[in-house]
């Protein structure tokens, strides 16, 4: 469920000074307007509003103003000052307008709604040099919103700009908590639906954000690339080439390892993935740490594809004849390693009879090795008749199969309490699991969830052995049935995502809602405190 709250009209005064022209932007937690600062009739800036916000969300408001304050680079927008509207009870953050139009606006008007290789990296050099910037901030700023729609690219031509940090987090790896953990769908990263992020997380949005650039769709998203690398070990994200033939091989690889499903198989840093993006053969690569290889408006015109440069053939490369002196050497080589063999085969045939006649008292030989395989058996080498110390083999044929014991499931508590946080409509409700029955990795029970939010009724799912729980409610309370995913913890604690699913069994948010839960062991009736839980 998602409330719907009007914006508020053109010609409205906020704080007493700044006049609405026109609505920006919406999102399911505000909107971004023009306004007008009356005091100073030329000065045009961004409003940005939280609608109704809690204490915590006023602190992370406060939080992204503060973070904002604080920065200085072209490709990022400057704050001046955050204020509340008690009247209409929201609150405001006043920053730099950014004339232009954002990045997805643009893709859906190039031919196929697609841009070419070297437009690409035109616009998402500064993006990338920014994000490298709050990286290397103490501590490290993450954006985690990346995404065409947050990327304005001014009509001037000038440098595009990264905007909207409403979930924007300083990283702190001794931290176990994530601040709020909304996703894009497309453009998350798989941990923004369970996990903590940490500064990989902004590299995914990079690669996502390249891929739609590139292919003119939506990546497949990483809730859904889970379930399905989960249940059927395939990645249903489609190679960039089955939509752009002509991108390079090797810039498509530096994309697929920036969207790696395991945070811990992406690059490292942003800097590493815009290197790793200039490696191929591109006509013009880019100079410098970020730099955009063309200069001026690429925005404009049909698109056009970057031709890999082509690869040097070793087998047709001429191989220079040797001169008169190398030649000599080798022959003089050769007939050196003759002599030396002449002299060998005497030595043999003058000392061996002695050798052969000579018994000593004790027997010293060394046993012959055996040979061992580690993929197919085959039968063992013998020992030498003179050996003492190395067995025979007792048997040649191959070993009979044994069967393997699976391995052990967790075993789950009777019922489980905690919260399911709704990310389109930004609400929480409390939430069970109840009646649990589990036999192996089996599992079956109640889920119960409180208003705001719908959905009661049995869920049924598995369990395998590294704790990873998938299961399936469907409740008459909702028109698609809810397929939830979680891992269980050292705690004992379960924290996952969950999605609606639609008539195909994909996770589809125009079926319902989708976001994440926890949940910990609870005794018959009980439900956490919402501060317990981590949404």
């Amino acid at each position: 469920m998602q409330e719907v709250r009007e914006t508020l009209p053109s010609g409205s005064i906020i704080g007493g000074r700044y006049q609405i022209e026109r609505l920006l932007g919406k999102g399911g937690f505000g909107a971004v307007y023009l306004v007008r600062d009356q005091r100073v009739r030329n000065n045009l800036f961004a409003l940005k509003e939280v609608v109704d916000p809690n204490k915590r969300e006023r602190e992370r408001f406060t939080f992204e103003a503060e973070l904002l304050k604080r920065v200085d680079h072209t490709a990022l927008p400057r704050v001046y000052r955050v204020f509340e509207d008690d009247v209409h009870d929201r609150a405001y953050m006043l920053m730099d307008y950014i004339e232009g139009s954002n990045l997805e606006r643009l893709r859906v008007q190039q031919p196929n709604k697609q841009f070419s290789v070297r437009q690409v990296l035109t616009i998402m050099g500064p993006i990338m040099d920014a994000v490298s910037y709050l990286h290397k901030q103490h501590p490290p700023i993450i954006h985690r919103d990346i995404k065409p729609a947050n990327i304005i690219v001014p009509p001037s031509g000038a440098e595009a700009v990264l905007v909207d940090f409403g979930i924007a987090k300083e990283f702190d790896p001794e931290s176990t908590t994530t601040a709020v953990r909304h996703a894009s769908p497309g453009y998350g990263a798989p941990e923004q639906y369970a996990t903590g992020t940490n500064t990989r997380t902004d590299i995914y949005g990079l690669g996502a954000t390249m891929y739609a650039l590139l292919t003119g769709v939506v990546p497949t998203d990483a809730f859904y690339r889970m379930t399905q690398l989960g249940s059927r070990g395939t990645d249903p994200l489609e190679p960039i080439q089955n939509y752009a033939p002509d991108v390079p091989q090797s810039f498509s690889n530096a994309i697929y390892r920036a969207m790696a499903v395991d945070m811990e198989h992406r690059f490292p840093t942003v800097q590493d993935f815009w290197q790793e993006l200039n490696s191929g053969s591109l006509e013009q690569p880019a100079q410098g740490p970020f730099a955009a290889p063309l200069a001026g408006a690429v925005l404009t015109g049909p698109t056009s594809r970057v031709t890999p440069a082509p690869v040097v053939n070793e087998r047709t490369t001429a191989i220079l004849p040797e001169g008169k002196r190398s030649r000599r050497r080798r022959v003089g080589a050769w007939l050196l390693l003759l002599l030396a063999l002449l002299i060998g085969v005497a030595a043999a045939a003058l000392f061996l009879p002695s050798l052969l006649s000579h018994h000593p008292t004790t027997t010293t030989t060394t046993p012959t090795p055996v040979v061992r395989h580690h993929a197919t058996p085959t039968a063992a080498v013998t020992p030498s008749p003179h050996a003492t110390t190395a067995p025979s083999p007792t048997s040649t044929s191959n070993p009979p199969p044994t069967s393997t014991p699976p391995p052990s499931v967790p075993l789950l508590e009777k019922q489980y309490s905690g919260q399911a946080h709704n990310t389109p409509a930004n609400v929480k409700a409390n939430m069970s699991l109840v009646s649990i029955n589990q036999r192996g990795g089996t599992i079956q029970g109640t889920f119960n969830v409180s208003s705001p939010l719908s959905g009661t009724g049995p869920f049924n799912g598995t369990i395998n052995s590294a704790g990873v729980v998938q299961f399936t409610v469907n409740s008459n309370q909702v028109p698609a049935p809810l397929f939830f995913q979680g891992k269980m913890q050292s705690d004992g604690s379960i924290s996952g995502m969950y999605c609606s699913l639609d008539q195909t069994g994909h996770c589809n948010p125009a079926s319902g809602g989708y976001g994440t839960w926890q949940v910990i062991p609870s005794s018959p009736g009980s439900f956490l405190e919402s501060d317990r839980i981590i949404a």
